[in-house]
C-alpha cells in the first residue's frame, strides 16, 4: 500500500505494527519422516543423498536458507569440523561446528567440486521448492525455514545458553534469539498440560 502511495505521489509515513508470531515448533518425528521420504524414494541416487545432506546440514547447523544454497566447498573446514558462513545476514561471519559424521557426509559431496563451487548446487529458490516437494511428499508441515526452527529450539531445549545460540544462528541482537525460549516453554507447557 505504501508502493501504491508513493506512486501516486503521497507521502504517507505511518508504520504499522505487524503482529509478533511465534515460530512453529517442529517435531523430531516430522525431521525423520522427511528423512526417510528422501532416501526411500526412487530418483538418482546422488541426487538421494544430496537432499539428505541438505536436511542434515540444515538441522544440524541452522543456517538460513540462502547461506545453505551459496555454501561454497571452500568455506567447510575439511580439518578442523567446522564451516564458515560468509557475508550471512547483515553482512555478519560466522564458524559453525560440525560433527564428525557430517564432515565426511559433506567431504563425500564436494569430492568432484572445485573450491567455489557450490556445495549443494541449487539457488536459494530452488532449494526451497526442493524442500517444499520433500515435505508433501512426506505430508509434514515442513519448509527451510523450519530447520532453523528446529535446530535453535533443540538447543535450547537442551540447556544450551541462549548467547551460545544467538551466535551459531547469526543474529545481531539475542531479543531475535528469545523467541525460541518461549517456543520452548509453551511447548513444555502443552507437554505438562497433556498430563492432566
Amino acid at each position: 500500500m505504501k508502493g501504491f502511495l508513493k506512486y501516486l505521489g503521497i507521502d504517507f509515513d505511518i508504520s504499522i505494527k505487524r503482529p509478533h508470531l511465534l515460530p512453529e515448533h517442529v517435531y523430531e518425528k516430522d525431521i525423520e519422516k522427511l528423512k526417510d521420504t528422501i532416501a526411500n524414494h526412487m530418483t538418482h541416487k546422488g541426487s538421494v543423498f544430496r537432499d539428505l545432506m541438505i536436511v542434515e546440514t540444515a538441522t544440524k547447523t541452522g543456517m538460513r536458507r540462502t547461506e545453505l544454497a551459496n555454501l561454497p566447498v571452500k568455506q567447510i573446514n575439511f580439518g578442523s569440523g567446522s564451516l564458515t558462513v560468509v557475508g550471512g545476514k547483515g553482512s555478519r561471519n560466522r564458524v559453525i561446528p560440525i560433527s564428525k559424521k557430517s564432515e565426511v557426509d559433506l567431504k563425500e559431496l564436494c569430492c568432484d567440486k572445485q573450491s567455489n563451487d557450490r556445495i549443494f548446487g541449487l539457488t536459494p529458490q530452488s532449494l526451497g521448492l526442493k524442500i517444499n516437494d520433500w515435505a508433501k511428499k512426506s505430508d509434514v508441515p515442513i519448509h527451510t525455514h523450519s530447520f532453523r526452527h528446529y535446530f535453535a529450539t533443540r538447543l535450547l531445549e537442551k540447556g544450551v545458553n541462549i548467547r551460545v545460540v544467538q551466535e551459531l544462528l547469526g543474529h545481531a541482537s539475542w531479543n531475535t534469539t528469545q523467541v525460541y525460549l518461549s517456543v520452548t516453554a509453551t511447548h513444555l507447557k502443552k507437554a505438562l498440560m497433556a498430563l492432566d
